[in-house]
């Protein structure tokens, strides 16, 4: 945002006559500001809008003169834009990156739940920038995942979509497994809504799963709000021809935590995961899906589900 524009709201201040929000694999996120500038929304972040009078998570919003690097031992780095410390009961995460210095250019502080927290905007470093979106990934996906860790759900590594004649279909993979390629051969030959070609949340609703759509796409750019129930998970594999291997249970939970993405920093966080995969794995069977890149891949799925 141009410098002369920018909102600098004393640290007591409690008004906060500027609201947004959106709601991201059924997690209800509020911002809070002084001023338009400091609740914006991405564009990736705007077609999940969503203004809920009751947030599960809710986020003060404000700019500070500048910000230092935290004084104490990171508890964890994820070896690229965020580090993680902690004061007391409460967590810090760091934003930094070559483009605005050496100092952090936001700052996250919440509680441990992630239900409330403060994001604080580094006015030095951002000052000459046209404009500032506070949610810009990472810190919407560090919220929503991390809320989610308390046993309510899981990040996955995937492609979801929701076919309109056969209902949800899940493909979970690492980078290079085809991820991409099976999204753009099921909306060219099928058109159905996709919901992300690279991330998507897992819940449990009235014993079903669920998954919902996210804004962290991939090289697709597919990414909607919505929803879809699945009766099962295909794990992504190159082969040589289309065939559907169903895995153990104990293997299954394997597979999917390799490719979830789980509160690495957080003991209590892991062991809910765990626990939700192997929910997850006693209520759908996992297969692997080892497939060939066209046409045929797709007929193999709609014959497994006949």
């Amino acid at each position: 945002m141009p410098a002369e524009t920018a909102v600098r709201v004393d640290p007591g201040q409690a008004v906060c006559p500027h609201k947004s929000g959106v709601r991201i694999g059924g997690v209800s996120l509020a911002l809070n500001g002084a001023s338009a500038n400091e609740v914006r929304l991405s564009r990736e972040l705007e077609s999940f809008r969503d203004d809920h009078e009751s947030p599960d998570i809710e986020v003060n919003v404000k700019w500070v003169e500048s910000l230092q690097r935290w004084p104490g031992d990171a508890v964890f780095d994820s070896g690229s834009l965020w580090t993680l410390f902690r004061d007391g009961r409460e967590l810090v995460f760091d934003f930094t990156s070559p483009a605005f210095g050496d100092c952090p250019y936001k700052r996250i502080r919440t509680n441990v739940d992630f239900h409330q927290a403060q994001l604080m905007l580094n006015y030095d470093a951002m000052a000459s920038h046209r404009q500032v979106f506070p949610l810009e990934y990472p810190a919407d996906e560090l919220l929503i995942t991390n809320h989610l860790s308390w046993g309510l759900g899981i990040e996955v590594h995937g492609c979801g979509l929701v076919d309109t004649e056969t209902g949800g279909h899940l493909f979970l993979g690492h980078s290079g497994a085809g991820k991409s390629t099976s999204t753009l051969l099921w909306k060219k030959l099928r058109d159905p809504e996709i919901l992300s070609d690279d991330r998507l949340i897992l819940r449990l609703r009235d014993g079903e799963l669920w998954m919902y759509g996210t804004p962290w796409h991939g090289e697709a750019a597919f990414a909607s709000p919505g929803r879809g129930k699945i009766n099962k998970i295909c794990i992504l594999q190159h082969g040589k021809c289309n065939r559907f291997t169903e895995l153990p249970r104990a293997r299954a939970v394997g597979e999917l935590f390799a490719r979830c993405f789980p509160p690495f920093h957080s003991a209590a966080g892991l062991a809910n995961t765990i626990d939700f995969l192997d929910r997850v794995t006693n209520l759908v069977p996992v297969y692997e899906f080892q497939f060939v890149p066209d046409r045929s891949a797709i007929d193999a799925v709609l014959g497994f589900d006949d």
